[in-house]
């Protein structure tokens, strides 16, 4: 029996001693550059003890692409960053191919399936030491597509002291990633940079789920007149994933707005500028249509709960000509008081025109 149990325990106890020693990597975040390899951490439940850590990545197809030895260097008990030294000081060699010449001259990984691969050694002077951890961790890398600001438009004049803020998201989606939106006022002379690194923050909005963000109740509105820069950045785990371009806008409100009666039919192209809009129980506007007469292609989708199901939009009819169209939305199923929705007109010479909006309840 102690026979079976000594032969037991050679078996496990190996496993017993590489799980006292992980790599923590995330490839979607950290396998997009040779930097970001190396900033994998490593947990150690054992004590103290001095390693050396060899990388290697390949891609499918294509086989090596790089693979670097570290200097020694110490690994604390608990979580542990590759020490800068170590990771600055390795020594990487890169295979001959066309993705690895790539990733040679600009450290950047291309699209492609990759594996990476952590190997730590025992540091033992004169002697090849004892392999303490390996691990492997395949990942279909896709480029991620730029993070774009999209409303309000770069340069524009809006008229709303509270408006939501849209973005494009970043793709492909990666979980765990959120966003943080900036937006100072720039003073007169400023430039847009210098605005959002030393003016104090009318937003500074951690943890965003969705591509948008509703102009928080807390934060001072805006003032008329005045010129304010905003830029969103995409992260994991406090990694900056990506970063916007730096946009402005002003708040100014035209007068030939400011005159007209609450009820009147504006032009859907003047309510697709971006100026704010109230739907007290319906949306006004008017459309020129110089083809046939036919219905009025449109939606109505919920910006503040987009898993959110509208039902019974009323049937609206376009005629030629000039057209002044009234949408009921308190008959409309699904609508909420206060929230905030998207309103889009398809015209007949294919054109879309885009309406974001406050839904205003009448029978509230």
């Amino acid at each position: 029996m102690k026979r079976y149990f000594s032969l037991l325990l050679m078996l496990v106890f190996p496993a017993l001693v590489h799980a006292q020693l992980t790599v923590n990597f995330m490839p979607e975040v950290q396998g997009r550059t040779l930097e970001g390899v190396m900033s994998a951490k490593l947990m150690n439940s054992q004590q103290r003890r001095s390693c050396y850590m060899v990388v290697r990545i390949t891609v499918a197809g294509g086989g090596l692409i790089a693979e670097a030895k570290t200097p020694a260097f110490d690994v604390q008990p608990g979580m542990n960053l590759i020490p800068q030294h170590a990771a600055y000081n390795a020594a990487w060699k890169f295979g001959s191919g066309k993705v690895a010449i790539v990733v040679k001259q600009s450290h950047q990984f291309p699209e492609g399936e990759y594996e990476y691969c952590f190997e730590l050694y025992e540091n033992v002077k004169g002697a090849p030491g004892e392999l303490v951890a390996d691990q492997c961790f395949n990942y279909d890398l896709q480029p991620l597509s730029p993070l774009m600001l999209t409303e309000p438009y770069e340069g524009d004049q809006i008229c709303d002291k509270r408006p939501p803020l849209f973005w494009q998201p970043l793709l492909p989606a990666i979980p765990g990633m959120e966003y943080r939106l900036l937006l100072v006022e720039v003073k007169e002379g400023q430039a847009r940079a210098e605005a959002l690194h030393y003016n104090m923050p009318v937003i500074r909005q951690a943890g965003i789920q969705a591509p948008m963000l509703l102009y928080p109740p807390l934060s001072r509105e805006l003032t008329e007149g005045k010129k304010y820069a905003w830029q969103v950045t995409a992260v994991r785990n406090e990694m900056v994933l990506a970063r916007s371009e730096v946009w402005d806008f002003t708040v100014k409100c035209e007068d030939t707005l400011a005159k007209r009666p609450v009820d009147s039919y504006r032009s859907i192209d003047d309510l697709a500028k971006g100026n704010f809009y109230i739907a007290e129980g319906r949306i006004l506007f008017s459309v020129d249509n110089y083809h046939a007469a036919k219905p009025l292609d449109y939606t109505v989708t919920s910006i503040s709960k987009p898993n959110e199901k509208l039902r019974k939009l009323p049937k609206v009819d376009l005629q030629t000509g000039r057209n002044q169209i009234l949408i009921d939305l308190d008959g409309v199923k699904g609508m909420v008081d206060g929230d905030y929705y998207l309103l889009s007109v398809r015209l007949p010479n294919g054109e879309t025109k885009q309406l974001r909006f406050l839904y205003k309840s009448e029978n509230e």
